[in-house]
């Protein structure tokens, strides 16, 4: 009984140890991308590398998805990175759009020999670069997982709503306009300093993902469901946006004929680190539907 005992808790006590084991990248630092240096840490080995794209304004060197890292890291490499003007990355002063950006992620993985193939893992606005960067790039691609992502159409419906030209609007939703539209066409007024409104043009023209194993993970309660005008919002505008919203879900929805869409437990939206295993599911399943390498 005695030995069974001790054995317990060695067993215990290693799996603890296991579990949280220290993560160690395996490459990491800035690099050169084009004419700025951007932030990357990889951790683990075997191909295909993961490469995960963090929300807006967000960076990979938040230590927010160690979990998902943590599980990942034993079988595939598994990277995660800042854009310019995020994180430990350069800023970049010039004219700045998702084409500048999917540029230079894809110098900064040749800088560090990081090479294809990618399995494309996109948190919230994450999901614009992996669209680009599929259509400029489309052979390097081989999977892409889009976690509780912002809708393709979503920069460009925000300033279609409005239709000033064959509407009245009061002072208030005036204001609203304004306001709204200036963070979409004045970079100075976004997180990351990216003209949205180019940005917004370069997702609307670029390809879908064809036959790619794809997965879109929706938190518990990632899908809005519309309703009544509420009374502090314009009716028309309400309307306008309801309809473009559904047609943006349903877009998003039929991005890749070999599609998978399932919801997480949480209402959370960072779902990678409130529901890390949901992420890690995903990743796994796509891993298997992609040909070895």
């Amino acid at each position: 009984m005695k030995s069974f005992i001790i054995t317990l808790f060695i067993f215990c006590t290693t799996s603890l140890a296991f579990s949280q084991e220290k993560l160690t990248p395996t490459i990491s630092g800035k690099f050169k991308a084009d004419s700025v240096e951007l932030y990357l840490a990889c951790y683990g080995v075997g191909s295909p590398t993961i490469i995960v794209h963090s929300g807006f304004g967000g960076a990979g060197s938040n230590g927010k998805w160690e979990e998902v890292i943590q599980t990942v890291h034993r079988k595939n490499r598994i990277c995660v990175y800042d854009r310019a003007n995020t994180g430990k990355s350069d800023a970049f002063t010039n004219d700045y759009d998702l084409n500048i950006a999917v540029s230079q992620l894809h110098s900064l993985l040749n800088s560090a020999n990081i090479s294809p193939p990618y399995i494309m893992v996109g948190h919230s606005f994450g999901s614009y670069p992996i669209k680009l960067f599929n259509h400029l790039y489309s052979d390097e691609v081989k999977g892409i997982l889009l976690v509780d992502p912002s809708q393709y159409g979503m920069f460009y419906n925000n300033m279609a709503k409005w239709n000033k030209n064959e509407e009245h609007y009061t002072k208030t939703f005036e204001e609203r306009r304004i306001a709204e539209l200036a963070s979409w066409n004045n970079p100075s007024q976004n997180p990351e300093k990216i003209n949205l409104s180019a940005t917004a043009k370069l997702i609307k023209n670029s390809n879908d993902f064809g036959e790619k194993p794809f997965v879109l993970l929706w938190a518990k309660d990632g899908i809005w469901n519309g309703g009544e005008s509420p009374k502090n919002w314009h009716p028309m505008v309400w309307d306008r946006m309801k309809t473009m919203y559904k047609k943006a879900i349903d877009d998003m929805h039929n991005l890749s004929v070999n599609r998978k869409i399932r919801f997480a437990n949480t209402s959370e939206h960072n779902i990678y680190y409130y529901e890390p295993n949901a992420v890690v599911k995903e990743i796994k399943y796509i891993l298997k539907q992609v040909k070895p390498y």
